[in-house]
């Protein structure tokens, strides 16, 4: 027979509440456990303890407990009384819970890991808690954003070489910024490439200086001439300079200039569409190939099938796919993204989002009632209506029904469009012109499914 613990907590504006109140969720809980066949062991009550907070006197002594091998199996009444935190719930199943083999059980939801559903629901679970993270991460980005339009340093815990954080803005260090003015020096008043620099620098400031990608910091950030560089755009900030425009914008010329040379010997050293990418022939992935001479090399989508390679990755032999040139097959992505009737796809995205919606609340509706019968079934047997074996009858087969349903709602939610919809207005205003490389990819692989290359032309299949 497991040992059972019983978790109750009811904040202060709950105890007056029907069925949260501590003897209701105490009665039940009990019932429960006997008809699991479970013993009840210890019942831990937090009276009028907010459930966004852990520091709860008789949560943590049940915690104690766990570590102390004296707990089988926790039960409470519904999923908040645990904690109203998905950050928290997580933490506890994950961390304290199933890592000390420990059942969790919540009464209202059906929720119980010891069942395959039951650990999977902790899947769901965590990418809710994810969700919370990334709300948390996106208003933090808000802010930083709005620091740097007003011209201050975003603060990301890096402090740029050079200055001190002091009370929310850069400082000056004299002792790094000599370094600082030092690298400028080497670089465009003696003509001294970035690894000479590195090695020169690191062997003087070895405290302050070790890798080679300080060195680039150091040449490309607008910092150090008084701007603030965030989210892609450049402002006006409030620190002081410690390079002077004219030595930056020279610094700025040099590295084009060799970028330029280096980009006629070896073009773009990354694919946008690797990935996502197939033969319209034979279904197989493409590479990216390099063919030319010494002074010019051209870059190819090439199927995998024709190039033979790997023959793990063959899936016809016998194809035939030319291969396309890439930079021609990337324009021709972009431009379909660019060219996207927006309002038309916002409004076919919100009609489906709507009909998932009501599709959702009538299955929710569904499962409350069977909540709502497994209450009805749990007071019969209370009353002597039911013996064990029935009860346990009834209410795997409404649990089943339940898990059933809810699996129904995982479904539709892996379809909801709402996400989608958001981000069309990133790629609204995306600058294909001037972003990044690796940013282009990620734009690009958020609303392309599948390119497929036929002879010449570049069929887009798209996520909506």
């Amino acid at each position: 027979m497991k040992r059972a613990a019983l978790y109750i907590r009811v904040s202060t504006m709950e105890q007056a509440k029907e069925g949260y109140s501590i003897p209701a969720q105490t009665d039940k809980l009990k019932a429960f456990a006997k008809a699991k066949d479970m013993a009840v062991t210890k019942i831990y009550t937090d009276p009028g303890f907010s459930g966004a907070k852990m520091e709860r006197p008789a949560l943590q002594e049940m915690i104690s407990d766990i570590q102390n091998k004296k707990i089988d199996v926790v039960l409470v009444y519904k999923l908040d009384r645990l904690s109203r935190s998905q950050k928290n719930t997580l933490y506890l199943i994950e961390d304290v819970f199933l890592k000390n083999n420990v059942d969790f059980i919540s009464m209202q939801e059906s929720f119980d890991t010891s069942t395959p559903f039951g650990r999977a629901t902790i899947g769901m679970l965590s990418v809710f808690a994810q969700l919370e993270r990334d709300t948390i991460t996106e208003r933090m980005h808000m802010g930083r954003t709005e620091r740097a339009k007003q011209g201050y340093y975003h603060g990301s815990g890096i402090v740029p070489l050079g200055y001190d954080y002091v009370d929310g803005e850069l400082i000056i260090n004299d002792y790094e910024a000599q370094i600082i003015q030092e690298i400028y020096d080497l670089y465009v008043n003696q003509g001294k490439g970035q690894q000479y620099i590195t090695k020169r620098m690191v062997a003087k400031y070895p405290d302050k200086v070790k890798t080679l990608t300080i060195v680039k910091y150091a040449l490309t950030n607008p910092l150090y001439i008084g701007k603030i560089s965030w989210d892609g755009k450049v402002y006006d900030g409030h620190h002081t300079p410690i390079i002077d425009k004219s030595m930056y914008d020279k610094a700025q010329e040099i590295i084009a200039r060799k970028a330029q040379k280096g980009g006629e010997q070896h073009g773009n050293q990354l694919g946008l569409l690797l990935g996502i990418t197939y033969c319209g022939k034979c279904g197989a992935k493409v590479f990216r190939y390099v063919s030319g001479g010494k002074k010019y090399r051209y870059n190819y989508y090439m199927c995998r099938s024709v190039k033979k390679m790997l023959p793990s990755l063959v899936k016809d032999w016998n194809c035939k796919q030319p291969s396309l040139r890439q930079e021609v097959v990337e324009k021709k992505v972009i431009d379909s993204l660019k060219s996207l009737d927006f309002k038309k796809i916002e409004r076919e995205l919100k009609q489906v989002e709507n009909k998932t919606k009501s599709k959702i609340t009538t299955i929710n509706n569904q499962i409350s009632k069977k909540h709502n019968e497994k209450q009805k079934i749990l007071d019969l047997y209370q009353y002597g209506t039911f013996d064990v074996t029935m009860l346990n009858e009834r209410m795997k087969k409404i649990d089943n029904e339940i898990n059933a349903l809810t699996a129904n709602i995982a479904n539709l939610e892996g379809t909801k469009s709402e996400s989608l919809i958001n981000k069309l207005e990133t790629l609204k205003t995306f600058n294909w012109e001037t972003e990044t490389t690796e940013n282009k990819i990620l734009i690009i692989k958020e609303f392309v499914e599948r390119i497929e290359l036929f002879d010449d032309e570049v069929i887009i299949k798209y996520k909506f």
